[in-house]
């Protein structure tokens, strides 16, 4: 029976075997932290600056404009002064004549279609091909046979020379603004014809 007596530190090394072999291994003082605890992170970097092409280069342009009115018609928007009226959807056609260095080349362009108030206008990128003294505006096309008689230029295959237009605004990248002279065009009805109704 002697030999089953524990003594003091004999007692204690059995306790701590024993706690050993009953906690989980595991076990501690400390609180753990939650797994998806808090962690500070980095600012996200700002967005890179949207990239920024370089303005598109204007195209030189010559400018051609005027008016195309039906003469002794009484339309929207009579001209009494003019005896005419407005002729939309009318057309000119601009030629220029080449000289030998552009080796006789010919440039046509149509305008296009005259407005409500009559106003067409021809834009030419080909700059080589115009020279003022040797272009011409005709008459190309009327929206109606009621009044589709050349009135001004009276012959068709007769042309107006250009001037300079000094009072126009020129638009970005254009080279020059120039007008017929006279500014406006004019169709007629035909002998015996009648206007065409007011639109």
């Amino acid at each position: 029976m002697a030999s089953m007596k524990i003594h003091g530190a004999e007692a204690i090394m059995v306790a701590v075997i024993f706690l050993a072999a009953v906690l989980p291994s595991h076990a501690s003082t400390t609180v753990d932290e939650p797994a998806n605890y808090y962690k500070p992170t980095a600012p996200a970097p700002p967005p890179p600056a949207p990239y920024s092409s370089p303005p598109p280069q204007v195209q030189p342009v010559i400018v051609v404009h005027g008016v195309i009115y039906c003469k002794y018609c009484r339309l929207r928007g009579y001209n009494s002064g003019m005896e005419a009226s407005p002729l939309p959807n009318a057309t000119v056609s601009l030629v220029c004549y080449g000289d030998e260095e552009s080796k006789y080349r010919v440039l046509n362009q149509t305008s296009t279609a005259a407005d409500e108030n009559g106003y067409f206008i021809v834009m030419v990128y080909d700059l080589e091909m115009f020279d003022r003294h040797s272009c011409r505006v005709y008459l190309r096309s009327s929206p109606t046979p009621l009044c589709a008689k050349p009135f001004l230029p009276s012959n068709p295959k007769l042309g107006l020379t250009l001037v300079r237009d000094r009072k126009a605004t020129p638009p970005r990248g254009a080279r020059g603004v120039f007008h017929p002279r006279p500014e406006a065009l004019m169709y007629t009805p035909g002998t015996g014809a009648k206007c065409p109704p007011p639109y």
